[in-house]
């Protein structure tokens, strides 16, 4: 049984984008340790989402998707946390409208989607940062470095294999009437969805809007992870929600684990990189075996990427971050089960 376990695991994990992503992100690294800028943790998350966002398709399919999530990103993140430096009402209210935009775009399938709801991550992330409510979005500048070095490591530099083929032949003008077309037949065939595409979309909104209230109100440490788990597994049924709630929790433990166990080993700078390397690595590697598994190996990348300019990775930290995530679950169960049940159609749309 574990030798087969192995085999699945081997035969479903992708080596080349778990090193392309974890290349991106831990090169970041070493160039703030180099500088003496920990702000750069910001370029490596920055590259690490990037990487998270890119379509599996053709080069041109990638290029959109991983340019798309750059730019929604960080003029969301620019805009989410100014607005949030006028007023915690003010932040909840942008936070509302951009998270609902973003469940939206899961009319028009998966790929629109991922890049949405990871650019909508990316900004209940940001609005908790520490610059944010003193008005400083510097950090946002090296945010969208890392998010143009992961594109050019996988376009350029560490170029992804097509897995469909490429028409080189087709001229601009060409592939534009095409995309258009293609547009307008995705708008026909989702017309039927877009009712229960909407309640999902403002169903996001409101939950995410709640987990950022309510850890703000009770003032929780790392209350960007409840947020962020609402984000993640808030699916349009709730027999896609609660499963994907335990094995969010799940992983959380054991990648929470990870992160202690390997805070106690790696103390500096260059040590956190070499240790980020081999945790994002594994992350993009194993996404495919599982989603449990993902989360397990992603909450001790994201932790070290996050505390690198702040390191607070402690027993209480730890606690405080698993909490949020149990939070984040519940917020997310219940308004699937209270805010516009939903039929199983959007399901199968897909999701991160």
């Amino acid at each position: 049984m574990f030798k087969t376990l192995i085999t699945t695991t081997a035969a479903k994990a992708n080596l080349l984008d778990g090193m392309r992503a974890a290349s991106a992100s831990a090169i970041m690294l070493l160039v703030g340790c180099a500088l003496n800028v920990p702000d750069f943790s910001w370029a490596a998350i920055g590259a690490f989402w990037t990487s998270l966002a890119t379509a599996p398709d053709t080069a041109r399919s990638r290029l959109a998707s991983m340019l798309s999530f750059a730019l929604l990103s960080t003029v969301g993140g620019a805009l989410v946390t100014y607005t949030a430096a006028l007023s915690p009402t003010a932040g909840a209210l942008a936070i509302l409208i951009f998270v609902t935009m973003a469940g939206l775009t899961r009319i028009w399938g998966e790929r629109p989607y991922q890049v949405a709801i990871l650019a909508a991550t990316a900004c209940v992330v940001m609005i908790d940062h520490p610059s944010a409510a003193a008005g400083d979005m510097a950090y946002l500048g090296l945010y969208l470095l890392g998010c143009l070095f992961a594109t050019a490591l996988s376009m350029v530099i560490w170029q992804i294999r097509p897995f469909a083929p490429e028409y080189h032949n087709t001229s601009w003008q060409q592939a534009a009437v095409q995309t258009v077309r293609d547009a307008i037949a995705q708008l026909r065939e989702h017309t039927s969805l877009s009712s229960d595409g909407m309640h999902f979309a403002l169903r996001l909104g409101i939950a995410t809007t709640t987990a950022y209230l309510t850890v703000h109100i009770l003032d929780l440490p790392c209350g960007y992870w409840a947020t962020m788990a609402v984000l993640l597994i808030l699916q349009p049924s709730a027999s896609g929600t609660l499963p994907r709630s335990v094995e969010r929790a799940l992983g959380t433990v054991v990648g929470t684990l990870i992160a202690i166990a390997i805070s106690g080993l790696a103390q500096t700078p260059l040590q956190i990189a070499l240790a980020v390397f081999l945790l994002i690595g594994l992350t993009m590697a194993l996404r495919p075996v599982g989603y449990s598994v993902f989360v397990a190996f992603l909450t001790p990348s994201f932790v070290l990427v996050a505390d690198y300019a702040m390191p607070a990775i402690d027993y209480n930290y730890a606690l405080a971050r698993l909490e949020n995530n149990l939070l984040g679950s519940a917020i997310a169960i219940a308004a699937t089960l209270v805010l516009w049940p939903l039929t199983d159609k959007l399901l199968k749309r897909g999701a991160v």
